[in-house]
């Protein structure tokens, strides 16, 4: 079979290597993580302010299609709970004049294409756009503002949509007296009940962790049971759904929906590709597998392309369902495709019991599904570590429940970069001289080294760039007013990965203006990529012959040795 087709249908090549015992494998897996899915589904769709069938549309085609396409064996696309808040969110900013179903496939089909794009053009490398302090500090806050508007169905009462984690808790302070004890008591209790399943888990018997799987279906039908038969008429439930899509029913938007939402459907597809691509290599790493970054992108792209055309939400890989998917023993991506059959079975034989799912229950489910987000630990540990990564931890943390899961994860990103750029364009600059009965050479602050009146070495540690070769040059300046006698300057360039024209530009300068000063530049430990492409430049014609070096110590040896003849020239 060709390559092309191994590359670009991975599972094919699986499917090939398949066993019977695989395949029951697979199997088993599918099923598991379906008894996980439907639920989540459910309540992932009701986070995102869409009819709860919703969910179980985005888990059928985008299944598949992933299945087709991925490298992760064990990655399961579906809804999820970062993915449905930020649908709610763009639909809060969209205004009232969007069908939410509608605005949720317009978000599918943005995102889609934005990531088959990508992934024609090959930005693979772009699964590091999100710093892992901006990401945590995201998902740590987007999980508190799930679970703050989840409180609207314990509360059984009407509240305004779009209240931030603060604004939710003083609302229903004031009305505590019209709060319903009904959906308070039902929600309660789904939720203790959720938790105590956890706790069982950390036992780590298999037993726990089976009834834990269940235990959110379980939960769904015991509550369902109790409105039923307790007569509990002022719990709110999902009410009567249907198996066919919702999409098929409303008139899609012109362009100017489409237009709203384009911003939000970026950032979306970011956190998905993001998001997506972290659990793929964690799991990947747990198999001593890889994957392909820019094959990832077709893979995520086609499913939310998939989710539209199924009328349904953005989709991603979801961490707690890949998991299961893997600890079940799936051995491909066959798996998913099960998942989807389940599903599809599931969405056709039981819709209808769907409706009496009470919302509070639901609520339950959701609160306990997105508290594993919440690492509010990494804030303190990141800060002791860099400061600079702990404040992008905490800004956008605090800007998500402050001001939203769009504006909030803005926040972090122009950060960090800002971050970033003031970090590298002020780098780690050490005067460097030699070890004693050796070769190697380390900073003089650090280690007792010899170092050389009329020569002055220096290593920058970190690429030279427009943004940081003035401080360079600011910090060069003042190490020659230090040291009036230096004649000789070595630019050890180990620590440089790459020189910009700017950079390019003032070093061609300092060569000249030094040489006048009685200075000469040499460089030392240039890295063979690094120089090949000052060869491609006029930069060697502002130096003399030999004043490039393979180490310091050749640098050192031959302008000493230069020195030492220099003396024997001149008359006693």
């Amino acid at each position: 079979m060709p390559s092309g087709i191994l590359k670009f249908f991975p599972i094919v090549h699986w499917v090939r290597l398949t066993t019977r015992k695989d395949l029951a494998a697979d199997i088993f897996a599918g099923a598991i993580t379906t008894v996980l899915l439907v639920p989540q589904g459910l309540a992932y769709a009701m986070i995102a302010g869409l009819p709860p069938v919703v969910g179980l549309y985005a888990s059928i085609l985008p299944a598949v299609l992933y299945a087709l396409l991925g490298t992760s064996r064990d990655l399961s696309i579906g809804p999820t709970s970062i993915a449905a808040i930020m649908v709610a969110a763009a639909m809060a900013g969209a205004g009232a004049g969007i069908d939410p179903v509608a605005g949720a496939v317009i978000l599918s089909a943005l995102s889609g294409l934005i990531l088959l794009a990508m992934g024609i053009i090959k930005l693979g490398v772009f699964a590091n756009l999100l710093s892992q302090p901006v990401l945590t500090g995201f998902s740590s806050g987007a999980a508190i503002v799930i679970m703050a508007d989840q409180l609207r169905h314990f509360a059984g009462i009407e509240l305004p949509s779009g209240l931030q984690p603060h604004e939710m808790l003083a609302y229903l302070g004031g009305r505590a007296a019209i709060l319903n004890p009904q959906t308070l008591v039902l929600g309660g209790v789904a939720l203790g009940f959720l938790l105590l399943t956890i706790g069982t888990v950390r036992g780590g018997r298999r037993r726990h962790v089976m009834f834990a799987r269940f235990s959110p279906v379980l939960v769904l039908v015991l509550g369902a049971i109790a409105v039923w038969g307790l007569g509990l008429e002022r719990v709110p439930v999902v009410g009567e759904i249907s198996a066919r899509p919702p999409v098929l029913d409303i008139t899609m938007p012109g362009a100017g929906a489409w237009i709203a939402l384009l911003p939000s459907a970026a950032l979306i597809s970011i956190i998905v590709f993001v998001e997506s691509v972290s659990i793929s290599k964690y799991l990947a790493g747990r198999r001593r597998q890889s994957i392909d970054a820019d094959q990832e992108l077709l893979a995520l792209g086609s499913a939310n392309v998939g989710s539209a055309l199924s009328g349904a939400l953005p989709v991603a890989g979801s961490f707690s369902r890949s998991m299961v998917n893997f600890n079940s023993g799936a051995h491909s991506q066959l798996a998913s495709i099960f998942l989807a059959l389940f599903t599809a079975a599931t969405l056709l034989l039981f819709t209808p019991a769907f409706s009496g799912l009470p919302k509070a229950v639901l609520a339950a489910v959701i609160i306990v599904a997105v508290a594993g987000l919440v690492d509010l630990r990494s804030i303190p540990e990141t800060w002791r570590y860099s400061k600079a990564d702990g404040a992008s931890n905490l800004v956008t943390f605090l800007g998500v429940l402050a001001y939203g899961v769009e504006a909030g994860l803005v926040m972090g990103v122009l950060l960090s970069v800002l971050l970033y750029l003031w970090r590298t364009g002020h780098p780690n600059i050490a005067i460097v001289g030699r070890l004693p009965h050796s070769t190697e050479f380390r900073s003089i602050e650090r280690h007792k080294v010899e170092t050389w009146p009329d020569i002055l070495l220096v290593r920058v540690d970190e690429n030279l760039y427009f943004a940081n070769v003035g401080h360079v040059q600011d910090m060069l300046t003042r190490e020659f007013q230090k040291r009036p006698g230096v004649q000789h300057l070595v630019l050890v360039m180990s620590g440089v990965g790459f020189v910009d024209s700017s950079a390019l530009k003032v070093l061609q300068v300092a060569i000249d203006t030094l040489r006048e000063s009685g200075v000469t530049i040499h460089l030392a430990d240039v890295k063979g990529p690094v120089l090949d492409r000052l060869r491609r430049t006029r930069i060697f014609e502002h130096m003399a012959p030999g004043q490039v070096f393979p180490t310091p110590q050749a640098a050192v040896t031959a302008l000493t040795r230069a020195a030492e003849r220099e003396k024997e020239l001149i008359p006693i």
